[in-house]
């Protein structure tokens, strides 16, 4: 009788493991799997309000959310969620009454996984995030939507300054991922660690030289250690200067005053009361007075 129970529950099991761990090929059939997941979670939910999408376990490396904006809504606001801001005044085509906004973040692993640089010389220093617009008009069937961006005012996918340090700041590089698991185009950052695009959906994340690659910080870097070591001897030299110019004059000091204290000492001189006044006098005469004889004074004879 238990065995008889046993089977059934052993095959259900077995096709659960099965399923969890189902490995996906490439980015977009992760995108079509996170859309099914989107496109339940969005029924009856309110507009303009950001929704977590929960995921399977062999997925807990990436984050997905959604949000659905009416198209009055998004023409004359654009969308601002999860760090993806789209400018107002976009057109979609097709036309879609409702726009929903499926948004991914993808975390260290999943990023090496999901994602292949194409270039050795560079690696992540972010999470890559992605974006995909689909119409919402039927929940049950999102399609995706082409947005009529302005090279002018393009789409910006911010980034957390947290992710960038300090020595890192020259070469820091935006790059867009293709659904080949393969990088695309490399582009420079705008202002605050953002990637700018024309495209209606895909992949971003930023990347940074590998140090190992880059002679020319190393030798920046030498650079910089010999000018500290140069303005540290410098500044040590000017410090024992200056002290030893002030020693110097401590001890010239020092003497200057001994030397008036022998000559106070060598010269005694005596006080004496005239009245009520307390007056200097001079025990003795050095050099007593004489009187010098000159023949042209006349004789007293």
């Amino acid at each position: 009788m238990g065995s008889t129970n046993l089977g059934p529950i052993t095959i259900v099991f077995f096709f659960y493991v099965i399923s969890m761990v189902h490995c996906i090929n490439n980015i977009q059939e992760l995108d079509d799997q996170i859309r099914s997941y989107a496109a339940r979670a969005n029924k009856g939910r309110h507009t303009g309000s950001l929704y977590e999408l929960s995921l399977p376990a062999n997925l807990s490396d990436v984050e997905a959310s959604v949000v659905t904006v009416r198209n009055s809504v998004f023409w004359r606001k654009g969308a601002n969620f999860s760090g993806v801001y789209v400018p107002p005044m976009v057109k979609t085509t097709p036309y879609a009454k409702r726009i929903a906004f499926v948004y991914e973040t993808f975390g260290d692993y999943s990023s090496s996984v999901y994602f292949r640089l194409a270039d050795d010389n560079y690696s992540f220093i972010s999470p890559v995030i992605g974006f995909t617009a689909y119409d919402a008009t039927n929940t049950n069937n999102l399609k995706r939507l082409n947005l009529s961006i302005d090279e002018d005012n393009p789409i910006l996918i911010k980034f957390d300054s947290y992710y960038v340090s300090h020595n890192q700041r020259r070469g820091i590089k935006c790059i867009a991922l293709g659904d080949n698991n393969e990088s695309l185009k490399f582009s420079n950052t705008t202002r605050n660690y953002s990637c700018a695009t024309t495209n209606s959906r895909g992949h971003y994340a930023l990347v940074a030289p590998n140090q190992k690659h880059n002679p020319t910080s190393k030798q920046e870097l030498a650079r910089r250690k010999w000018w500290w070591i140069a303005l540290t001897i410098i500044g040590i030299s000017v410090l024992l200067a200056a002290v030893i110019g002030v020693v110097v004059k401590l001890v010239r000091k020092k003497r200057f005053k001994e030397m008036e204290r022998e000559s106070e000492k060598s010269e005694t001189v005596g006080n004496i009361w005239i009245g009520q006044s307390r007056m200097p006098a001079a025990t003795m005469v050095r050099t007593q007075p004489c009187l010098e004889y000159h023949e042209d004074f006349p004789s007293s004879n």
